[in-house]
């Protein structure tokens, strides 16, 4: 029984539609729709290029400041009294957490509140995301510590570090701080100076390439260096500063060694200070969040009870527990930081600002999405660029968001980044005046805090098993990153995560497949014919649809899975392998709506079998092409050999060519 494709409906259960065009070639196509362009001359786009006035230039210039408009048109009765309580809400934990970073960073806890005081400052002026928390960050505190304690090493020997790093009062212990100070501020201007290159060079899309799994297995890994760096601290026992490969392992060599000078004290303290602080966080922050207007403060709460009870009971003289010690008041001096390190530490300051704008762009647009309104990518890029470079010269060590905080601005409903005006006021206050009263903070409780704060990345172990099951590739990618960078060193890390996820997408390339496609026995629908029921190959037509881009890495799989599925035109020039069935085909339809990018040996794989199967009686009609790959096509001369004509608008279309111009009829 035979039976036309024009007189078959579905059933009648489904809804139908019913097209009515002409048969489009590519050509015919661009003649009916494409709009041709009006040349111009170059004095033409010159003066158009030069057609800006002052009025334009103006705009310009406070398109990089978005606190002007935010101002502007600021609604005060709607918002200041919400923009108000999530800023301070905030800045209870900027507090802790910029002392906390403070000694992460391998320098001292002020450096840690000039971090953030300045982060949230310039931020605010030059950012757009209402909820980015800017300032300290634990990935970029831990490695600018690596550098710090790279360079000092370099410079003054590698020297056994005091836990308490503030009551080190040695000549030479205090050249080395402002030394490590001086490449700290170097590092966040190298770091600022390349995030605002490459907003201005409108780079945004840079982060692309860094996969959801490389930066989870990356996060991980430095989430354990960072709970690593705390142990002694806990312990309240001195270990040697290490770097380079498997520096890790020798940290934990170096604590197993003087365990047992470990300070009780130190210890106690620390336990309790981490059983509060998951206690408060897990069984009530998180367990009531949605009844709750905000959280419990408990790291504010806790550094201010300690400190209490620390002074007043003499933990420091009594029990030799290590405290922060003087934390000065005031501003710091401008300064410039140290340029002669800036060629030492480019790497690493690139590495710091690849990083410093994934995590930030990714928790902006996730806020970005979650309330509904807009970021500019290019403009946060400034942003960051801008914190970092003005913060150097006020002595802040590289920074970038902070996703507790952020999280937090977005639960409380923050309006406008003008939020972090009572942050910063906050911040300024600590500088001026209340710094002082922190000196007999307890560092072990600090150490606390950032081990605490760095659970929920370290349970992001948890996602392995999903993840194997949905691609084997990130799979890998995220255990050798997290491996890596355990047992080796992060820099060491970054450099093997990136380029196992380029492996990984070459290998993928590799195993890309052809795959036949078929018509519908009921109507004008193209499925593959592998699985799939009422789906009939098109007599002496062929149609291929190839998975994946044509390029170096993937043309020779393209070639032997187009051969393979249709038949191999080179028997035909030796006389071996022919049949009825290739004898047959005499069109082959390569389905190119996968093909987003062609390279050279793209095009050159391309010209051959056409000519290939040319010679073997059998022509070849593409369709589906992308805009760009059209562009290639007619650059590369492939239409010297493939006549313009056997590029169809979509496969429908060459079918119907393939067939006569008519519809093609099918046997049941």
């Amino acid at each position: 029984m035979e039976l036309s494709l024009d007189t078959v409906t579905p059933d009648d259960d489904f809804e139908t539609i019913c097209i009515k065009r002409r048969v489009y070639t590519q050509p015919d196509l661009d003649k009916v729709y494409n709009e041709t362009p009006t040349p111009r001359t170059l004095k033409e786009r010159t003066r158009k290029a030069c057609q800006y006035n002052k009025k334009t230039v103006c705009k310009g210039i406070l398109s990089m400041l978005p606190i002007f408009h935010f101002f502007r048109w600021y609604k005060w009765r709607q918002n200041l009294v919400s923009d108000a309580l999530a800023g301070l809400s905030v800045a209870f934990m900027h507090l802790p957490v910029s002392l906390a970073m403070g000694i992460l960073s391998s320098l001292k806890p002020i450096y840690g509140l000039y971090t953030s005081f300045f982060g949230i400052l310039f931020y605010t002026i030059f950012g757009t995301s209402r909820h980015v928390s800017f300032g300290t960050n634990s990935v970029l505190t831990l490695l600018t510590a690596t550098i710090v304690e790279r360079e000092a090493d370099l410079k003054y020997g590698d020297v056994d570090i005091p836990s308490n790093l503030s009551a080190v009062d040695s000549t030479i212990e205090n050249e080395r701080l402002e030394y490590k100070v001086g490449i700290a501020m170097a590092a966040a201007f190298m770091t600022g100076l390349i995030l605002l290159v490459m907003g201005l060079l409108r780079l945004g899309f840079i982060t692309s390439y860094l996969s959801v799994s490389f930066v989870g297995g990356f996060t991980t890994g430095a989430a354990f260096h960072i709970a690593t760096s705390q142990v002694s601290k806990i312990l309240g026992i001195n270990v040697r500063s290490h770097s380079g490969a498997g520096k890790i392992v020798f940290v934990y060599m170096d604590i197993i060694k003087n365990i047992a000078n470990t300070n009780v004290g130190d210890l106690i303290v620390g336990i309790i200070s981490m059983v509060i602080l998951l206690g408060v966080k897990i069984g009530i922050n998180e367990r009531y969040k949605k009844k709750m207007k905000m959280p419990i403060p408990i790291d504010l709460t806790l550094v201010i009870t300690a400190t209490i009870i620390s002074h007043f009971a003499e933990f420091e003289r009594r029990f030799g527990i290590s405290v922060v010690g003087h934390i000065p008041s005031g501003m710091p001096v401008p300064r410039l930081p140290d340029v002669n390190a800036l060629g030492r530490i480019g790497q690493d300051s690139f590495i710091i600002a690849i990083l410093a704008f994934a995590m930030s762009i990714s928790m902006a647009k996730l806020c970005a999405t979650l309330h509904s309104y807009e970021i500019d990518s290019n403009q946060e890029l400034i942003a960051y660029g801008a914190s970092n470079v003005l913060g150097s010269f006020f002595q802040c060590f590289p920074m970038c968001v902070a996703p507790p905080r952020t999280m937090l601005l977005s639960s409380l409903g923050a309006k406008t980044t003008l939020n972090a005006i009572p942050t910063a006021i906050f911040m300024l206050v600590v500088l001026l005046v209340a710094g002082p009263l922190f000196v007999s903070l307890p560092v072990t409780l600090l150490a606390a805090m950032i081990i605490v704060a760095v659970k929920n990345v370290l349970l992001q172990v948890r996602q392995l098993p999903n993840v194997w099951m949905v691609c084997k590739s990130d799979f890998v990618i995220w255990l050798v990153t997290v491996i890596v960078c355990i047992l080796v060193d992060l820099d060491i890390g970054i450099i093997v995560g990136v380029g196992t996820s380029i492996f990984t997408v070459i290998v993928q390339s590799q195993f890309s497949s052809g795959r036949l496609v078929g018509i519908s026995e009921q109507e004008d629908i193209y499925l593959d014919l592998k699985g799939r029921k009422n789906i009939k190959e098109l007599n002496g037509v062929k149609i291929l649809y190839f998975n994946t881009q044509l390029f170096f890495a993937s043309v020779d799989r393209f070639k032997s899975e187009l051969f393979k599925k249709t038949f191999n035109p080179l028997n035909f020039e030796i006389g071996r392998g022919i049949n009825d069935n290739e004898t047959c085909i005499h069109h082959i339809i390569i389905d190119c709506s996968a093909m987003t990018y062609i390279d050279t040996a793209g095009v050159n794989v391309l010209k051959m079998v056409i000519k290939q199967f040319k010679r073997a009686g059998t022509e070849v009609f593409l369709a589906n092409c992308c805009r760009c790959m059209l562009i290639v096509l007619d650059r590369a001369q492939v239409y010297d050999i493939l006549p313009k004509d056997h590029v169809f608008f979509s496969v429908h279309d060459a079918v119907t060519k393939a067939a006569g111009a008519r519809l093609f009829v099918v046997k049941l």
